[in-house]
């Protein structure tokens, strides 16, 4: 993680962004650290068509009085939830993808909201969110409201998918800081695919072990969590080992935590099974378009 202190926002006036302030700003609070509010300034295209770029219609003046008001008014609203957190607030030319990508260059987490999700699935990946998952540094964290506990005492689950990988680690790691600072239970979700051996042992009757899968896939586990655990001794942890394809398992197992709601899902922006140029693997993608709860894509 960054030593900035800074926990980056984008807003545009939409409900979906005041969740993702709201989200900012808690996290923020519990951290320590700055929370900075960022409106991206560029003129719509007209007629839903992008504009030749030697022709980009230029930012009015009207334009940043409007922006002005929305990242005052935004910044009242939170200060008045969140007494004594710091706020600073910026007006920024360009579109929001590219100016919220700079912003993630310095900032421990950058929070959107869930523009586009419900969607087709190609529609949904030309959208903000997306293309910072895809695109962004750190973290990218995108929000929706989080669910309500049973008792003052009941903090949720924090979930991270765990696959061996470099980016798995990263994930981990942002994992357990959430996890800490909220006073939750951490479970640490590792998955292998057993339907191809389910369909190759139908046709060719091999003497295949699929417990000493599971067995050697918790021993990975154990392995990826060791030094975090001596890290944050004080953080609840659970295995699971999940046989099937990782994004349907991680999406059940949050979606199905019941008395102890998930607050977060923390993947890596791509898995060991990723290909080399793949920036945002499948199961990130499915797990930032379908996931009820909010998702943190954590790049290397």
């Amino acid at each position: 993680m960054l030593e900035t202190g800074l926990i980056a926002v984008g807003i545009d006036g939409s409900q979906a962004a005041l969740v993702a302030a709201r989200w900012a700003a808690a996290d923020a609070q519990r951290r320590g650290s700055t929370l900075r509010l960022v409106h991206a300034l560029a003129q719509p295209s007209v007629g839903g068509y992008p504009e030749p770029s030697l022709l980009a219609p230029q930012v009015n003046d009207q334009m940043r009085s409007r922006a002005a008001r929305l990242l005052e008014t935004t910044a009242a609203l939170l200060t008045t939830e969140h007494p004594g957190l710091g706020i600073e607030t910026a007006q920024q030319d360009g579109r929001p993808a590219e100016v919220l990508m700079a912003e993630s260059s310095r900032a421990i987490a950058t929070v959107v909201g869930p523009d586009g999700v419900g969607r087709l699935s190609g529609a949904f990946f030309g959208s903000v969110a997306a293309r910072l998952a895809a695109h962004g540094h750190g973290c990218i964290v995108i929000a929706r409201p989080d669910p309500e506990v049973t008792s003052a005492s009941d903090h949720g689950v924090v979930v991270v998918g765990v696959d061996g990988s470099d980016e798995a680690q990263a994930a981990i790691g942002f994992a357990y800081e959430e996890a800490a600072l909220r006073g939750s239970t951490l479970v640490a979700i590792n998955t292998w695919n057993d339907k191809p051996l389910n369909h190759a042992l139908g046709n060719y009757p091999l003497d295949i072990n699929a417990d000493g899968i599971d067995q050697a896939e918790h021993r990975l586990l154990e392995t990826e969590l060791a030094g975090w655990e001596q890290k944050y001794p004080e953080v609840p942890v659970r295995m699971r080992i999940l046989r099937g394809r990782p994004a349907p398992n991680l999406l059940r197992y949050a979606a199905a935590t019941g008395d102890h709601p998930s607050q977060l899902i923390v993947v890596g922006s791509r898995g060991r099974g990723g290909f080399a140029g793949l920036l945002l693997g499948s199961t990130s993608q499915a797990v930032v378009a379908h996931a009820s709860c909010s998702v943190a894509v954590v790049h290397r």
